[in-house]
């Protein structure tokens, strides 16, 4: 008969002990549990996640650039006019430039290339002032993008010289692309020359990074 209660007494204890053991992993796993969702949520916060990183289309990159205040239009003729230029008709393939308040379109067809003053005010996208010369020198070489089709290149804000073009192969490589997008990443691309091609619809950009 003892031997039968010291057998009971053991199973009872070892009953007790995985319990215990059980209900410790329990909390353990919903610590864990806890963890992961914190350390997932700060992620989305914070932007670190890799999906939050990677564009919808690695392909190709809608690129914020800045066009300074102040421009020359060269046209074929020889002539030439100055302002700021403030729309990019691809439709009515005109150019528009305003001066001392006035307006005018220039076809693109009679245009040469339109060249940006190097001393002339500049904005970045997010608001910051850039004076190309001697405050403000670039921190990158000048890039030549070629064939960019016209209706790709958008004015979104004609005051501060805000644009955006859109860059995909054949334009420029994938490999290029993922450069120009690491390069933009805290700096600012400004144009300094526009060309048109206005039989094939498309133009040439030269820029350097800010």
């Amino acid at each position: 008969m003892r031997n039968l209660n010291i057998v009971k007494y053991t199973v009872k204890a070892m009953k007790a002990f995985f319990q215990g053991w059980f209900v410790a992993i329990l909390v353990m796993a919903a610590a864990i549990a806890g963890n992961i969702q914190a350390v997932i949520s700060q992620d989305i916060k914070t932007g670190n996640l890799l999906l939050v990183q990677t564009p919808v289309n690695a392909n190709e990159l809608d690129l914020a650039v800045a066009l300074p205040e102040l421009a020359e239009v060269i046209l074929k003729g020889g002539e030439s006019s100055s302002g700021q230029i403030t729309g990019i008709d691809a439709q009515g393939e005109e150019l528009s430039i305003q001066r001392s308040g006035k307006t005018a379109t220039i076809p693109l067809s009679k245009i040469q290339r339109v060249v940006f003053k190097n001393g002339a005010l500049v904005y970045r996208s997010n608001g910051r002032q850039i004076i190309r010369g001697e405050r403000d020198r670039p921190t990158g070489k000048l890039v030549t993008w070629s064939g960019i089709p016209l209706n790709t290149f958008t004015i979104k804000n004609s005051t501060q010289g805000q644009a955006v073009v859109k860059l995909k192969p054949p334009v420029v490589t994938t490999a290029q692309l993922r450069g120009i997008q690491s390069v933009a990443r805290d700096r600012q691309y400004v144009v300094d020359e526009i060309q048109f091609n206005s039989q094939q619809r498309t133009i040439t950009i030269l820029a350097k990074p800010y």
